[in-house]
């Protein structure tokens, strides 16, 4: 189960809950998706800007190009994680949201 660090990721927690649970199963599902892809434009973004960075700064710098190249692209590459994990996240209240319904509807047979 999660366990948030601090009251602002209980916060972003309890909001992203509240905003799945609003939603059809079809919905989160594509939600999911399009976060996931989200996660991964940005690890694409990251590799163009390491390329782009490298390629631009190697005839001046030289080999501390790569170094450059990097720390311009680690922010995408490391801040992806945290959209994977919200797409992980989705899944898992999909996951329980769906489990409730059908116990629901259990009980009402």
């Amino acid at each position: 189960m999660f366990k948030a660090c601090t009251d602002c990721h209980q916060r972003q927690y309890d909001k992203l809950k509240a905003k799945c649970t609003a939603m059809s199963h079809e919905e989160r599902l594509a939600l999911a998706k399009r976060t996931n892809a989200a996660a991964m434009g940005m690890i694409v973004a990251g590799f163009g800007c390491f390329g782009g960075l490298v390629g631009g700064l190697w005839h001046q710098m030289g080999a501390g190009a790569l170094g450059a190249g990097f720390g311009g692209a680690c922010g995408l590459w490391f801040g992806s994680c945290g959209v994977f994990e919200e797409a992980k996240l989705i899944l898992q209240f999909d996951k329980e949201l769906t489990a409730t319904a059908a116990e629901e509807n259990e009980e009402a047979v």
